[in-house]
């Protein structure tokens, strides 16, 4: 049948319920725990369904960041050909891998053309990240218990654009600008006609 898995795909759903389960995900099974923890089960499950998107679509659009420095410092090969040389590499370790999202956001709206909508989307997303990767109960954080505190006996909610993430149109809202600057990186990226490549000077014989 056209709709029937193969033996791969067999293997990658059984790995997929053992693995929710082991990482607590697996709400479809929430009738075999004690009835009394159904509830907090469920907020801990929704919450770390969201965190792990978060953080995925963080990785993401950080990665697509780093391949356009990569691209601008050394230009000529492709990226993977370039991962071949040592220069790349050291590059990318010694480099690359201590810039923060925000830097390298500075770095592509200097060379490039960034619309103020991307760069304001690409800012939410690294702070909403730090949130989620840095603190078990972020809305405990100062930057939600001081902007915009609701009304007394009101739940404080971790809000991304006016929605609480942890939300069906949070969540939502979330996903639609990730797939819009992902967008953005991959396919109307444009650099400014003054920003051409790094020139590096040919040292001169017996100058320091």
């Amino acid at each position: 049948m056209a709709n029937s898995l193969n033996a791969t795909q067999r293997r990658l759903m059984s790995e997929l319920e053992e693995i929710a389960e082991i990482v607590g995900v697996d709400y479809w099974n929430i009738r075999d725990y004690e009835r009394e923890s159904w509830t907090p089960r469920l907020h801990v499950m929704k919450r770390q369904l969201v965190r792990g998107e978060v953080v995925t679509q963080y990785t993401l659009i950080d990665d697509l960041l780093s391949t356009e420095l990569c691209k601008y410092f050394l230009p000529g090969k492709k990226i993977f050909e370039q991962w071949k040389t040592k220069r790349f590499r050291r590059f990318n370790y010694y480099v690359i891998e201590r810039l923060y999202m925000t830097q390298k956001l500075a770095f592509l709206k200097d060379v490039f053309s960034v619309p103020r909508e991307i760069a304001s989307k690409i800012e939410e997303i690294n702070a909403l990240r730090n949130a989620l990767a840095h603190a078990f109960f972020p809305e405990n954080l100062r930057a939600y218990q001081m902007k915009g505190r609701p009304a007394p006996r009101e739940e404080i909610v971790v809000k991304y654009r006016g929605h609480d993430i942890f939300s069906p149109e949070g969540a939502r809202t979330f996903a639609t600008d990730c797939g819009e600057v992902t967008e953005f990186l991959v396919l109307r990226l444009k650099r400014k006609r003054n920003a051409g490549p790094v020139k590096i000077p040919v040292p001169i014989v017996g100058q320091p």
